[in-house]
């Protein structure tokens, strides 16, 4: 009876147990913890700018739209135009000098000799002081080829005292020396004259040489000389296109057998700096020998050996103009030997 009892305690507390066990709430199930978001990356530090540039992202450049008006005639130069719209910049071209083909228009740059087909007549008018003599030479030249030329000179005559009379007067008097002559360029910086120059009464022949000489340097400056280099007598005298009344006073000794100079030896050289491209400054120095400066004979009054100077301004105004003017004295030492020159000159 007690062990039943016992039993039955039993059942009924383990079924009040369970019961109270089943009655408790359960508990809530854990929720899930969210998944982390991932942090943006920071954007990539961008580089220094470079020393003297403006600081700041770069930036993408988009390719500019093909322009709607490529030839420009749909332009319009009165088209309203605001003060604050910055002006385009102009871009300046370089300046290029164009040399223009055919003879130059620089002293310094011209050839020895014309080129082929051109012509030059000139007149080249001298006086000397004292006593006072002037002349007045002619001259033509003609470029064959552009490394051969032609010349013809005339003295067309001067103001001097007559050498026939003691007492006369200064009077003009008809030129008689005339002579033809030809150059030949053997190399840009030299060629060979040889002429004949011819007084004609009474008739007096000479024989005329030179080695005209002449370098460039750059366009502004040259040096030459040496284009009149010998005068050797042929018959009579030597004739000569610097002054009519030295022919007039050879002529006039040779009635009485005179032994005359047996020719001229002028040792020149020139410089020309160009000033402007039609202004050049020419100088000449140089020395001639009469006689050779052998002093053989009276031909040169026992002064064979003198020494003479120029200078002058060359003046272009026209492509086929020459204008001249130049100072300088005849020989050093004497001061009435003070000459002018001119040139005029045309060329076709």
């Amino acid at each position: 009876m007690t062990a039943r009892r016992l039993f039955s305690v039993l059942s009924v507390a383990l079924v009040a147990s369970a019961t109270i066990v089943a009655a408790q709430p359960r508990p809530a199930a854990k929720a899930k913890k969210p998944a982390a978001k991932t942090a943006p990356k920071p954007p990539a530090k961008p580089p220094d700018p470079a020393p003297g540039s403006a600081a700041g992202s770069a930036v993408q450049m988009t390719e500019d739209p093909p322009p709607t008006d490529p030839t420009g005639t749909a332009e319009n130069p009165d088209a309203p135009h605001a003060v604050a719209d910055p002006d385009a910049p102009v871009a300046v071209a370089p300046v290029v000098v164009v040399r223009r083909p055919g003879y130059p228009i620089e002293q310094a740059l011209r050839p020895i000799t014309l080129p082929q087909n051109l012509s030059e007549i000139s007149l080249v008018p001298h006086a000397v002081v004292s006593p006072f003599a002037s002349s007045v030479a002619l001259r033509a030249r003609y470029g064959i080829t552009s490394k051969i030329q032609i010349g013809l000179t005339y003295l067309l005559g001067g103001v001097f005292r007559d050498p026939n009379a003691a007492d006369a007067s200064q009077a003009l008097h008809t030129g008689k020396a005339v002579g033809l002559d030809a150059t030949v360029v053997l190399q840009d910086w030299i060629g060979v004259t040889v002429g004949v120059p011819i007084y004609i009464s009474p008739l007096a022949v000479s024989l005329a040489l030179g080695a005209p000489l002449k370098f460039k340097f750059g366009d502004q400056f040259a040096l030459g000389g040496l284009d009149d280099l010998l005068n050797i007598r042929l018959d009579r005298f030597a004739p000569t296109f610097y002054q009519e009344v030295q022919n007039a006073t050879n002529a006039a000794t040779n009635l009485t057998n005179t032994i005359h100079s047996s020719g001229e030896l002028r040792v020149s050289a020139f410089g020309i700096f160009q000033y402007q491209p039609d202004v050049a400054v020419i100088a000449r120095y140089g020395i001639q020998m009469e006689d050779f400066a052998t002093g053989k004979t009276d031909g040169c009054n026992g002064e064979c050996l003198t020494n003479f100077i120029s200078v002058g301004v060359h003046f272009t105004p026209r492509r086929f103009v020459d204008l001249g003017l130049q100072v300088g004295f005849d020989d050093l030492a004497h001061g009435g030997s003070f000459a002018p020159t001119g040139f005029l000159a045309f060329r076709i």
